[in-house]
């Protein structure tokens, strides 16, 4: 009993303290507290994420219904020049390539024999002229008949019209551009003879240049009833598009010409484009090439035009896109019903209202209710 009563006694025993041991002591406890402190905390929430996407407003002027049909450039004015009269080529100043104003010397035959038919035919109307002369003051004294001076008379108009002719055979031999342009391409060469009517070169005005292409008979009941060519290019408002160019390079155009019959293997109808060649890159007949007809919605009655990415169409073939909202830059489906595909554009039909602020890109990546921003701004 004594001995369980000692050891007690040392167990509660006090032990002294000094300020050592002491600052020790609060050290570890404040690394306990901290512990305690991170033990209890919750992990940070992670920010939204801001996905950056390009916007595309409902209306806008980029909102355009937009179709496009490929063509082959041709020259306004183009043309296979010939000589009227055959003979042998003398002169071939212009070659290939070269462009010539109206009335430049494009090729000349060997004058020779036309010269020297002109000459002859020039001494046989000046006989017939003296002779007509004479017999004009023989019958004023009636000493020739009138048959007979009527006679004289008609060999000097036939020799008259032979002297023109062969005076037009001989500036013949000179071959004159018809209009201002382009040698596009040459057939012959100096020294060779040629026949009348035979092409010498091939002449094209490529400052003035046309598209033509078949518009198939959607595009025209989409047009409407006008047939008036200065209303159609109001509503289509057409430019080309030179395919070895960037997509994004277009040139302004008109409407020229427009078929009102079907061709009938094709059942599409004809449409001449004209625009001028830029003086920035150089734009040759027989370079392919696409008209795109843009036109209002409003103005054809089509429905409303997006680009073609910003839809979504889910398995079951529903199709919807992200509509954005402007003041939380959150995206939220809609419901659209799509309808005509042309290039990389749609028609919505329904879902849609003018000024409406939807994703044109990423479409398939985004979520409802995620952030958005545009990839436009920094």
């Amino acid at each position: 009993h004594d001995w369980s009563n000692q050891h007690k006694k040392a167990a509660v025993m006090k032990i002294p303290i000094d300020s050592r041991t002491q600052g020790l002591a609060a050290a570890v406890a404040c690394c306990l507290l901290a512990c305690v402190s991170c033990a209890k905390e919750a992990p940070p929430t992670p920010e939204p994420t801001v996905r950056a996407i390009r916007l595309f407003e409902v209306g806008s002027e980029n909102l355009l219904s937009q179709r496009e049909y490929p063509g082959q450039i041709t020259a306004a004015t183009e043309a296979q020049v010939s000589f009227e009269v055959s003979g042998r080529i003398l002169d071939l100043p212009v070659g290939q390539g070269q462009r010539v104003r109206q009335g430049d010397l494009l090729a000349r035959l060997d004058p020779s024999d036309y010269q020297a038919r002109l000459d002859a035919s020039t001494a046989q109307r000046n006989a017939a002229l003296a002779d007509y002369e004479r017999f004009e003051e023989l019958l004023a004294k009636d000493a020739v008949s009138q048959r007979d001076f009527e006679s004289r008379k008609r060999n000097w108009e036939v020799a008259e019209a032979n002297l023109r002719i062969e005076q037009k055979n001989l500036a013949d031999t000179n071959l004159h551009a018809p209009f201002a342009g382009r040698v596009a391409r040459t057939y012959v060469e100096r020294y060779q003879n040629v026949k009348a009517q035979e092409p010498v070169l091939l002449l094209q005005d490529d400052l003035h240049l046309e598209i033509d292409v078949s518009l198939p008979e959607a595009a025209l009941l989409q047009i409407g009833r006008s047939t008036d060519l200065q209303t159609l290019n109001r509503l289509l408002n057409p430019v080309v598009s030179i395919s070895s160019l960037p997509p994004d390079t277009t040139f302004p155009a008109r409407l020229k010409e427009l078929a009102t019959a079907a061709d009938p293997t094709t059942r599409t109808f004809e449409a001449t484009f004209a625009f001028a060649a830029p003086s920035e890159v150089l734009i040759l007949p027989g370079m392919t090439a696409l008209v795109r007809m843009r036109a209002t919605i409003d103005e054809l009655g089509a429905g409303i035009a997006v680009p073609a990415s910003s839809t979504v169409i889910d398995a079951g073939g529903a199709s919807s896109v992200w509509r954005v909202d402007r003041d939380t830059m959150e995206v939220h489906r809609v419901a659209v019903e799509l309808g005509e595909l042309s290039g990389d554009s749609v028609v919505v039909e329904r879902g849609l209202e003018p000024g409406d602020l939807i994703a044109a890109s990423g479409a398939n990546q985004l979520r409802e209710g995620m952030q958005v921003r545009s990839s436009e701004t920094p």
